[in-house]
């Protein structure tokens, strides 16, 4: 049941393109919990678009208005924790990544930094965040919800085999809390 919430300024989206983003990024974001994704499931992933006006916008520490080709993203994934591995983060960055490129398209650019090639360009301005909320610490419906649970609501039941991996990843997350 991941939340995600996209910081950017004023005006960097159309609407048409917030509404493509919105659904490509519930789609990308909910394929790395669950396999398959369900209809319950993109259902139960909020997207919202937090707009900054311009004036409140300084990348590099330098004021947005006098730098309009540095617009940014900030992409805040929040995501129960028993549902993630490193493979499955990664993949989550690149569901974002490629959500971002369908909907503003490949202007064919790229940069290097050191050995890292990326492209289009703009990329290197998309910050995603993936905050992991802890087993016991997510709600729904006014009340602690865990793996199981969310399984449930998701309807996670027709991928048995990644719904187990989360529950074992639960159970591991549990053990080692302090509380």
């Amino acid at each position: 049941m991941p939340f995600l919430r996209i910081t950017h300024p004023a005006g960097a989206f159309t609407a048409d393109q917030k509404e493509k983003l919105a659904a490509s990024l519930a789609y990308g974001v909910m394929a790395q919990e669950l396999d398959p994704v369900t209809e319950n499931s993109i259902d139960a992933t909020p997207v919202v678009f937090d707009e900054i006006a311009l004036h409140n916008c300084f990348p590099g520490g330098r004021p947005l208005t006098r730098h309009p080709d540095k617009v940014f993203w900030i992409v805040e994934a929040l995501v129960a924790a028993a549902f993630f591995d490193q493979a499955h983060r990664d993949a989550l960055q690149a569901a974002v990544a490629r959500s971002f490129v369908e909907v503003l398209g490949d202007d064919g650019s790229e940069v290097m930094r050191g050995d890292l090639r990326i492209s289009p360009a703009y990329l290197l301005r998309l910050y995603t965040v993936i905050v992991e909320i802890p087993e016991g610490s997510w709600g729904a419906g006014g009340r602690t919800i865990e793996v199981d649970q969310i399984g449930q609501i998701l309807g996670a039941g027709a991928g048995a085999e990644r719904l187990a991996e989360a529950q074992e990843n639960a159970a591991k997350l549990k053990a080692a809390r302090v509380s």
